[in-house]
């Protein structure tokens, strides 16, 4: 199955030197989940609140799931948040 995995010869992690190495890799990504959690047309609400203001794309959120309490859903977004 590993052969199926074949390293690119020319990102050879050995040969990475500061004139080739771009200075976007100094920072990290670092995940951040949003986890909405209630009733739907809340949920739908501040999702769609938070296009508006441009945080987040509404097809970004995992689709309403149910929870064990009647008339209540839970949604969940990762962003990756470039730090460093």
């Amino acid at each position: 199955m590993s052969d199926n995995f074949r390293p690119n010869p020319e990102n050879n992690p050995d040969e990475i030197t500061p004139s080739n190495y771009p200075q976007e890799h100094s920072q990290k990504k670092y995940p951040i989940k949003h986890i909405l959690k209630g009733y739907r047309q809340a949920i739908n609400n501040t999702i769609y609140t938070l296009y508006a203001r441009g945080y987040a794309q509404i097809d970004e959120w995992s689709p309403l799931q149910p929870t064990d309490i009647p008339g209540e859903f839970i949604t969940v977004m990762t962003k990756y948040l470039m730090l460093g």
